[in-house]
């Protein structure tokens, strides 16, 4: 009982300590749920000189927001990754907990018949 206490507390406290990040798995495909729209990259234009410049100004600018997408995506995939391996290890813990408890009943039951 205690475990599972622990367990729930654990994971509780991990919502609350954590940005609470919900990426969706569907068909083998993760998605962020909080970085918003990949930006698109902006083409080079050539026809001028001027034009090449602001082109070259439009990947600068592109490249920072680009940059903080990716970064998104990357710290919301590590925080989904923690929250499903904690979420698992619980799950795991309450059945070895339970296989345990089981065991002890067994044991228990048997020592009582081989008393009877």
């Amino acid at each position: 009982m205690i475990k599972k206490l622990f367990a729930i507390i654990t994971i509780i406290v991990l919502n609350i300590g954590l940005p609470v990040h919900a990426g969706s798995l569907a068909n083998g495909q993760w998605h962020p749920a909080n970085c918003g729209l990949k930006p698109p990259s902006p083409p080079i234009t050539a026809t001028s000189v001027e034009a090449f410049n602001q082109s070259i100004k439009d990947v600068n600018a592109w490249q920072t927001k680009a940059q903080e997408y990716y970064n998104c995506i990357v710290k919301e995939a590590n925080v989904d990754n923690q929250i499903i391996a904690t979420t698992a290890n619980s799950a795991q813990q309450e059945f070895k907990n339970e296989v345990s408890r089981i065991q002890k009943a067994a044991e228990a039951g048997k020592a009582k018949v081989e008393q009877d």
